[in-house]
């Protein structure tokens, strides 16, 4: 079974191809699902969340180790990992929310414009789903990024 979740599969993708990057922020007490006011503020209250996550699936028997700064989790979908993760969600609840963070309309929008940069080069890739999810390749991730700035 494969999921996608915020943390482990959406943000580092929509990160990765928007460009979108978080500064370093300090490990420190959980914050809750709260609207940040500032970049550094949402990146601090981003890196709290991500260490008291991983915190919490170490609690429940799942072998993760803290992420570096402005990363994210990554899920490898078993049913482990997502039945831990879905103790840890009620316990810490939705993680902070970024107040630059583009709507998923927008993301899709975005990305659907990037797919079809792509089979305009001759790569045969889907668009993106509705809620923004896009399974790319991993080995076009490059092209993605370089048709943004076309």
């Amino acid at each position: 079974m494969r999921r996608s979740t915020a943390l482990g599969f959406a943000v580092p993708v929509l990160a990765l191809m928007l460009g979108l990057t978080a500064c370093s922020g300090s490990a420190g007490a959980p914050s809750s699902g709260g609207s940040p006011s500032t970049a550094d503020s949402y990146a601090e209250a981003y890196d709290d969340y991500t260490i008291s996550l991983a915190d919490c699936l170490r609690d429940q028997g799942i072998a993760v180790e803290d992420p570096e700064p402005g990363t994210a989790i990554t899920f490898d979908g078993s049913d482990a990992m997502n039945q831990a993760y879905d103790v840890c969600a009620v316990e810490l609840g939705p993680p902070p929310a970024n107040p630059d963070q583009l709507s998923k309309t927008e993301i899709s929008d975005e990305l659907r414009l990037r797919a079809q940069c792509l089979r305009d080069q001759g790569f045969d890739v889907p668009d993106p789903d509705a809620n923004g999810v896009w399974d790319l390749p991993e080995d076009l991730f490059d092209e993605a990024r370089a048709c943004a700035v076309q």
